[in-house]
């Protein structure tokens, strides 16, 4: 893949681009390369994103984590038995 790269003044780019105030009044590098998109790979729409981002992500995160059946409590005395230390 090709790329182009070219040192150029912020301020020049501040038109096209947001740039950090304390980037202004210095050289900055610039990076283009072409995009390159996977075959088969479903993307999500900006408005899939912003509904995925106003639901709860632990929602989204549904079924990413087994089901043991074990409560909260259970847990807590599990991971608190793991790494007590009697001296």
């Amino acid at each position: 893949m090709q790329a182009i790269r070219q040192v150029i003044d912020a301020h020049l780019l501040s038109n096209i681009i947001p740039m950090p105030q304390h980037f202004y009044n210095q050289k900055v590098e610039v990076i283009v390369s072409p995009v390159v998109k996977k075959e088969g790979k479903p993307t999500l729409s900006r408005n899939q994103i912003d509904e995925l981002m106003r639901g709860s992500i632990s929602e989204t995160l549904l079924g990413i984590i087994p089901d043991t059946g074990k409560t909260l409590k259970e847990y807590r005395a599990e991971r608190l038995g793991r790494y007590e230390c009697i001296d």
